[in-house]
């Protein structure tokens, strides 16, 4: 059964030219499921080439509050995320918070 109290978000980038990803994906999509409650990440995807990234992308973003907004966790993703498509990701989390944020203020007005 479906939990009711999830949303689904996604951001999408451009992946750098030249890297396996670009050349599988062309673009990098983002996908968090969050507790409309609380706002915190439940579960993340990434359209990554290698498991290993897909789940430590996932790490970095399960349990973020997104109601903290994009800075804190752009400095997480800078210390830990070393891979290609970091600008990427970047650009597609921030997507993300701005969906977020869009999505709040239709709820505040409902």
């Amino acid at each position: 059964m479906q939990d009711w109290n999830t949303i689904l978000m996604s951001g999408y980038a451009k992946l750098p030219s030249n890297t396996t990803a670009e050349m599988v994906y062309q673009i990098l999509a983002v996908a968090v499921l969050f507790d409309k409650r609380t706002g915190v990440i439940v579960e993340a995807e990434a359209s990554m080439i290698t498991d290993i990234a897909k789940r430590f992308i996932a790490k970095l973003l399960v349990g973020y509050d997104l109601n903290d907004g994009p800075d804190e966790l752009m400095k997480t993703f800078e210390t830990y995320y070393h891979g290609n498509a970091k600008r990427a990701l970047e650009t597609a989390l921030r997507m993300i918070f701005s969906k977020y944020q869009e999505y709040r203020a239709e709820q505040a007005t409902h």
